[in-house]
């Protein structure tokens, strides 16, 4: 882990605004601070995402868990973290509730606030945006985390963009669970295959195979079936029918403490088996 910025100046800021920190549209975007700017405590994650074209940088666990869950429901067709806020703006706002504005430790240097995630959806006529601010539930009761969400609701009210507070002891962590266990299953880039196109053709038969008929065999028994029949490594049964889950082809109750070894006839299969599948790995 790197030491971070040890001390904020106006030049640093300034620095970080003219290297494009904070700014930039889909694959391009550079996040406000990225895990090579934080003197961190907590757990840093960094992760490509297939969805969104970059790597995101994350610097908790709660952004991490909250990031699954949002990649995870296609609802954006980009998630910006780390968004910076205007400051002028805060500033202003910070003055108008008579709250202290957030300053970099030891310097009368006023924050460049950011918020969590910024999700973005382009497809409407009227593009969507919706924020998200990340916290432990004890951050709730601290003064200055207190003044911060203040004056970020402020801000995005004065923009007409919903505001959502995201608590870790709120998170439906079973579901993220899985969800993030459905993310590893994709092909990793370099990654390998028996023949190009491998897990592509397995996806393809599954999805035919479970779009057929359903009953109560346990979907890792199904899996493992699978598996002998078109004599494949142990664990790529699953491995396919993850692929189908995060790809929204098989549905079923990911909430499900017990998910892989569920019923079959608790999941709907949404490719017709009739048909070619096009399934974006």
């Amino acid at each position: 882990m790197g030491k971070g910025i040890q001390v904020w100046t106006e030049a640093v800021i300034a620095k970080k605004q003219r290297r494009g920190d904070g700014s930039g549209d889909g694959a391009a975007y550079k996040p406000w601070l990225g895990a090579h700017d934080v003197a961190s405590i907590g757990t840093l994650h960094r992760s490509f995402s297939q969805a969104f074209g970059r790597s995101i940088h994350m610097l908790s666990d709660v952004e991490w868990h909250t990031f699954l869950l949002l990649e995870h429901s296609r609802k954006f067709t980009q998630v910006y973290e780390c968004y910076p806020l205007e400051r002028e703006v805060t500033l202003q706002i910070a003055e108008a509730l008579r709250i202290r504005h957030p300053h970099y430790p030891g310097t009368h240097v006023p924050t460049v606030m950011t918020v969590d995630f910024l999700g973005v959806d382009e497809r409407a006529d009227d593009m969507r945006i919706v924020a998200f601010d990340c916290k432990r539930s004890e951050e709730a009761e601290n003064e200055n985390s207190l003044a911060k969400l203040q004056i970020t609701r402020e801000y995005f009210a004065g923009r007409g963009v919903p505001h959502h507070l995201v608590f870790h002891s709120e998170l439906p962590m079973e579901k993220v669970k899985n969800v993030e266990w459905m993310r590893s299953t994709s092909l990793k880039e370099g990654e390998i295959e028996r023949y190009p196109g491998f897990f592509q053709d397995k996806v393809t038969q599954m999805a035919r195979e479970l779009s057929a008929g359903t009953h109560a065999m346990p979907l890792n028994k199904f899996c493992s079936l699978f598996e002998f029949r078109h004599q494949m490594a142990p664990g790529d049964g699953l491995r396919v029918a993850g692929m189908l889950m995060w790809e929204h082809i098989l549905k079923g109750a990911i909430g499900n403490p017990d998910l892989k070894s569920a019923p079959l006839n608790s999941f709907v299969c949404t490719a017709d088996a009739n048909l070619p599948l096009v399934a974006s790995l």
